[in-house]
């Protein structure tokens, strides 16, 4: 099923929320993606182009901050953007799914292509644990763990923008690049759990992991190929200084004038279909924040994307929206708002908070949806969970079993013992097992700045609830520190508010028992909760050690259902991701989970008089 876009009008964006880019500690909060079902699209724009003797030409400008770089081993938000034009990779990942580009058909298991077989790792070799660290074997013992081996086959029929053949060489250019010490993101991840790669022969590559590493992404295994014939024997430092470097996608650079534009014409040899644009032009504007709409409106920019147009407050749209000037196309971003209790406090103290009867009272509570309507740049539709609408594994009823229903929370609640009998607005406890009889029901709420605007519409809904909250804002250096002074590492926090980028399958290791931080593990771990359950690190661990991508999708869902039945985590909404074009602009299919905001440029055209 292809994830449709969302299209969000100006009566629907009149909200007041801005939007901040988070500290993203490494494999932990995302200071960062479900929906009431899935989110559908409104109907296309309405604008109707204005007869003019002189059609529009079909020429696109995008409008975007300047990359340093374009290519893939050093990623950023506008550089993907900008390598989405022009380069086009094996195999791409499309709505969670994996779509063929360079290669015959994407590899599987059903065809073939994909195998493990067991594997030796003697003492003092590498390996990666279930969650995908990479490890080295510290014992005495020889380890027997599965290796993950993957053959892909290179259409025979391609070539570079400038009619250069592409073959299994240009690959392995692309796999010795990636291991630079420039090198960054997902290839330097991927290089670093990678045996080897070889050229069967020059349309036939086979990857082979490191012992240990399965996963079921195996499809973009095959590192970017790049052309051989102009930079072999080059370095990464030499290669970056290469402004019009040969492409696979459907355009290809003709110039980069630095500090203005970058500007793109068709690939005539294209291997898709043949793009409808003449000519884009990328443009980098030297212009403060708040102007960059006064761009789109003058017609200078046609497209303003995710970056800058998402560290900028909402409200500045709002004037371009009413006027028909401007279209917002916005998808869920794969980052989740999340509400965390601490069942197992360090200090062993009672908390409310480890009944989940309390729990699940709480969060009944909260009014996702209402959250996600009045803070539009941090909530964008509600959560069931880690697993994003649009994903395979995606179940909607999750969204049900803790709906916003307050009476419901009120009555359970109120079963539990903490009930308002002295009429003050606030829950104290009656025959709570631990608790002195008239002990007030006020939680802790930690939270980073950036999330003032969520957190008060969670501390309002508590308190109608009669849960006193009291916050502690705390700046992401502390709360994200790997160390007992870190409410969430330390577990000194009762209820703590933050995001969390989700990288499926890995995301449910963050509730795994073995990940819990303490002082014996030196506060190494994900599971902030201190949550435990048999239960969970089973299907957790299927999860992480499949390769059958239905076998995974089924124990993410029973995963994910465990951990809404416990409750060790409230999940809220997932974030937005969004861009501007102006109305004439079409084809566009916002989709978060590709590399790049137009990964789809071959589609894109404008709109003229008589034209679909």
């Amino acid at each position: 099923m292809l994830r449709r876009p969302v299209i969000v009008g100006f009566v629907v964006l009149l909200l007041a929320a801005c939007w901040s880019t988070p500290t993203v500690p490494s494999r932990t909060p995302e200071p960062a993606a479900t929906a009431t079902p899935e989110p559908a699209a409104t109907v296309p724009p309405t604008w109707t182009p204005i007869p003019s003797p002189t059609p529009r030409p079909q020429e696109l400008v995008v409008c975007a901050t300047e990359p340093q770089y374009a290519s893939p081993f050093l990623p950023s938000t506008s550089a993907n953007d900008l390598l989405a034009l022009f380069y086009e990779e094996p195999v791409e990942r499309v709505d969670y799914r994996w779509e063929a580009r360079l290669v015959e058909h994407v590899p599987s298991l059903a065809a073939g292509d994909v195998l493990t077989r067991e594997t030796p790792v003697p003492p003092g070799t590498r390996y990666v644990d279930t969650t995908g660290m990479v490890l080295t074997n510290e014992g005495d013992e020889t380890l027997i763990l599965p290796q993950l081996v993957v053959t892909f086959t290179l259409r025979q029929d391609l070539r570079w923008s400038d009619g250069m053949p592409l073959t299994t060489d240009d690959v392995i250019l692309g796999y010795y690049l990636a291991q630079s010490a420039e090198t960054q993101g997902r290839w330097r991840n991927l290089v670093e759990r990678t045996a080897r790669l070889v050229a069967v022969n020059a349309y036939t590559a086979r990857w082979e992991g490191l012992p240990g590493y399965v996963s079921t992404d195996y499809p973009g295994f095959l590192f970017p190929p790049q052309p051989a014939h102009r930079w072999k024997d080059k370095t990464l430092a030499h290669i970056l200084e290469d402004r019009t470097p040969p492409a696979t996608g459907p355009f290809r650079i003709v110039a980069w004038e630095a500090g203005r534009e970058v500007r793109l014409e068709p690939n005539p040899y294209y291997n898709g279909t043949p793009p409808r644009l003449k000519k884009i032009t990328f443009r980098f504007p030297k212009i403060a924040a708040r102007g960059w709409g006064q761009l789109l409106l003058t017609g200078e920019c046609d497209v303003l994307l995710p970056d800058p147009v998402m560290n900028t407050d909402w409200r500045s749209w709002s004037d371009l929206l009413g006027q028909g000037q401007a279209m917002i196309w916005a998808n869920v971003a794969p980052v989740v708002l999340r509400l965390d209790f601490n069942l197992a406090p360090v200090d062993g103290v009672p908390s409310p908070l480890q009944d989940v009867r309390v729990r699940t009272g709480l969060s009944h509570c909260i009014d996702r949806m209402a959250l996600s309507e009045t803070a539009a740049g941090q909530a964008f539709v509600p959560a069931g969970g880690f697993i994003p609408p649009g994903h395979p594994a995606f179940d909607p009823t999750a969204l049900t079993e803790t709906a916003y229903d307050l009476q419901l929370g009120q009555t359970l609640l109120d079963e539990v013992g903490w009930r308002d009998e002295d009429g003050d607005g606030i829950r104290e406890a009656h025959n709570v097992t631990g608790f002195k009889d008239g002990t007030p029901m006020s939680l802790t709420l930690y939270l980073t700045p950036q999330y003032f605007v969520t957190a008060a519409h969670v501390a309002a809904n508590l308190e109608t609830c009669g849960v006193g909250v009291i916050p502690y804002p705390t700046e992401p250096q502390l709360l994200y520190a790997n160390a007992a002074v870190s409410p969430l590492f330390g577990r000194t926090y009762q209820m703590a508010l933050f995001g969390w980028r989700v990288e499926l399958p890995y995301v449910c290791g963050g509730w795994l028992s073995d990940r819990i931080p303490t002082v014996e593990n030196d506060w190494i771990g994900e599971n902030f909760s201190g949550y435990v359950s048999e239960a969970y690190d089973v299907a957790c661990r299927r999860a992480l050690t499949a390769i059958d991508p239905g076998v995974q999708e089924a124990v993410l869902r029973e995963a994910n259902a465990l951990l809404i039945h416990d409750l060790p985590t409230v999940f809220l909404t997932w974030r937005p991701f969004w861009f501007i074009t102006r109305p004439e602009v079409r084809g566009v299919k916002p989709d978060a989970t590709a590399y790049g905001t137009l990964w789809n440029s071959e589609e894109i055209y404008i709109a003229v008089e008589n034209q679909p």
